[in-house]
């Protein structure tokens, strides 16, 4: 039953049970503990940075390999270089495993990650270090970088 307030309105939530605005923030989906990395097992969540950010923002996990079409289990991937230089077309992320390459995965999941931080208004991402994709320096930390977008690495 709705409660009627004194301005002769009435409202779905009482003023006292609602939050306030939390502005949202991009998160590695592997940080929240989801088994998305190129291995497939579940990683280790990182639960003071998750308390902490929960209390002022609103998280919003991403998985650029996954977003970019690439499967989990994957293989095991690494950057020689740097995300500008495989945005700027000068290098190449080869599968050391299969020989693929793989870059234009990678490509495309930082590009679907930047439309989500577009869609979702966040100015601020937290991504997992290490990742030819998620590190500050890889792929998507890059382009998101490129677009005004505080990327933060989390090892």
């Amino acid at each position: 039953m709705l409660k009627r307030p004194s301005d002769g309105q009435q409202r779905l939530w009482r003023r006292e049970d609602m939050r306030p605005y939390c502005p949202p923030v991009l998160i590695s989906a592997c940080l929240l503990g989801i088994p998305c990395r190129w291995h497939g097992r579940r990683p280790k969540r990182r639960d003071e940075l998750i308390e902490r950010l929960k209390k002022g923002f609103v998280l919003v996990p991403v998985c650029p390999e996954q977003l970019g079409g690439m499967p989990t289990p994957r293989t095991e991937e690494y950057l020689n270089g740097t995300g500008a230089q495989v945005l700027d077309g000068g290098l190449r992320i080869i599968a050391p495993e299969t020989g693929e390459d793989v870059t234009r995965f990678h490509v495309n999941g930082a590009h679907y990650t930047l439309e989500i931080a577009q869609a979702v208004g966040a100015t601020r991402a937290y991504l997992k270090g290490g990742s030819p994709s998620c590190d500050k320096e890889g792929v998507t930390g890059e382009l998101l970088s490129r677009a005004s977008i505080r990327v933060i690495r989390v090892s």
